[in-house]
């Protein structure tokens, strides 16, 4: 265990504290310990008392929901910023919408947070309802990028992130990715149709990452989401808080609790190459727990995984994934057709079901990721490709 708080030249300094469950007491305990080690809660308040916090609440669902920063996590987090003299919002604007209304405030709501804030004091901001700032980034696919006002107003921005996976070839979402959210509305969803490879799209989110930069990132990883996250994945007890100035170095620690080497994850590498963080184990400080030591045995990967690059060079048209609609958990919702950002979904009258236009989806897992029953997975195109797959996916 090394606890010591003085950082090597150059390293930036990651917290790994265990936390067993979501009780609160547990949690604030832990949260605190991880914060204390790097410099306590008070010295992130340097700047001002203005701190905005931004968890990840993708789908209204309730607490618990694998997919979604644990309300009792933000509940810990609003109560020890608040004892120290912050004032705090919390804000979000969530994935996917229905009949053209997003899923943000019902997602407020259902998770338990609109009722946390009202308790706690701390103000609750629906991004998808205020105001923006459209600002300019050097991107050969966007030129600027809408961001929700609060956010930029704020004198600390805390990302909140849910440890889990990430279909749409980035392995996990995390602190980088987070900052997703702070784009309100759906145009999140246009911005896979105007990059829609993820070595363009991730360098958008990318560039947002260094419009919002986050000055304290604070990852859920009490449980997580394995499989085909970020929605339709499965509940894993990970046990773990894991904190640090540096959201980049954050994401990495993430990664390799789980398996997964640091560079292999699109955001954690393009932000480290753009010198918004640090990527590699070698220039990070793990303070707490032993990170050898911690690895989670047998995370379960999504199925888009792409663990030998390669290899899959090679055989790529074999092993692609698309989006399949399980019929018999589909519902009919038509949030998918809505959020599409290609319009490639539809609703069949004659079949009654959700179809697809293979030849104009880009294979972006939107309508997987928003999907209320997690009922769109992705699946091999071809038979061989479940065979080949297994070459590729084998662990590092």
């Amino acid at each position: 265990m090394n606890d010591n708080p003085k950082r090597p030249s150059g390293k930036s300094r990651v917290a790994l504290v265990k936390c067993a469950d979501y009780d609160l007491a547990v949690l604030k305990t832990a949260i605190a310990s991880a914060l204390d080690k790097l410099g306590g809660i008070k010295s992130f308040l340097a700047k001002g008392r203005k701190v905005l916090l931004k968890p990840n609440l993708m789908m209204p669902k309730p607490a618990g929901f694998p997919a979604n920063t644990h309300s009792q996590f933000i509940r810990a987090v609003i109560e020890l910023f608040r004892a120290a003299g912050a004032e705090v919002t919390v804000g979000e604007s969530a994935a996917g919408s229905q009949a053209g209304v997003t899923f943000t405030k019902a997602s407020l709501k259902a998770s338990g947070l609109e009722e946390i804030c009202r308790e706690t004091g701390a103000s609750l901001v629906n991004f998808d309802l205020g105001a923006a700032a459209l600002l300019p980034v050097n991107n050969s696919y966007v030129q600027r990028i809408p961001v929700a006002r609060p956010v930029l107003d704020a004198d600390l921005v805390v990302s909140l992130p849910k440890l889990k996976t990430h279909t749409f070839a980035n392995i996990i979402t995390g602190a980088v990715k987070n900052m997703y959210g702070t784009i309100p509305g759906q145009i999140k969803a246009d911005f896979h149709r105007l990059a829609p490879r993820p070595s363009e799209f991730y360098t958008v989110v990318r560039d947002l990452y260094a419009i919002v930069r986050p000055g304290l990132t604070i990852f859920d990883a009490v449980d997580a989401m394995e499989g085909n996250g970020p929605s339709a994945g499965n509940l894993v007890s990970t046990g773990f808080i894991i904190a640090s100035a540096d959201g980049v170095a954050a994401d990495a620690v993430a990664s390799e609790l789980i398996g997964v080497p640091a560079e292999k994850v699109m955001t954690t590498r393009l932000c480290a190459e753009a010198g918004l963080g640090k990527g590699r184990l070698e220039d990070i400080e793990v303070l707490g727990e032993d990170l050898r030591k911690s690895v989670v045995q047998n995370f379960k990967l999504p199925a888009t995984a792409v663990v030998n690059p390669s290899l899959y060079k090679i055989i790529r048209s074999l092993t692609r994934s698309e989006p399949r609609v399980d019929d018999t958990a589909c519902t009919r919702c038509k949030t998918c057709v809505n959020t599409c950002p290609v319009k490639a979904m539809s609703m069949s009258i004659t079949e009654d079901r959700v179809v697809i236009d293979r030849a104009i989806c880009i294979r972006c897992f939107c309508c997987s990721e928003v999907c209320p029953q997690q009922a769109i997975h992705p699946k091999r195109r071809l038979f061989v490709g479940n065979v080949l797959s297994k070459l590729i996916l084998s662990r590092w």
